[in-house]
């Protein structure tokens, strides 16, 4: 699929919102490492900003604390949560279980 045609200002526009979109994912990632962020908390603010709601389940997963990547994926498993799932497109009750995980 080609690019659509962009002007230098839609260009930097763009380039800007993903910035600042990465910038938040990874400020969000960082505070539940830290626990100064809980779960319960992160899902609230996805219901508020699209830009958190937008992280995947499996990269907020790893980033608790003492998970890495081979238990998050094992957990997601078990929960039956798709490794690509995005925040906002958890229902409750798997929102539930991973609070229950947690």
């Amino acid at each position: 699929m080609p690019a659509p045609k962009m002007t230098d200002e839609q260009r930097a526009a763009a380039l800007a919102r993903a910035g600042e979109a990465r910038r938040v994912r990874a400020e969000v990632k960082q505070l539940l490492k830290t626990g100064s962020l809980s779960l319960e908390d992160v899902f609230e603010r996805a219901e508020e900003n699209d830009l958190i709601a937008g992280i995947k389940v499996s990269a907020v997963v790893v980033s608790m604390p003492h998970m890495g990547k081979i238990k998050a994926k094992r957990l997601l498993e078990e929960l039956g949560i798709a490794e690509n799932r995005r925040l906002r497109g958890l229902g409750p009750r798997q929102k539930e279980a991973l609070l229950e995980s947690f």
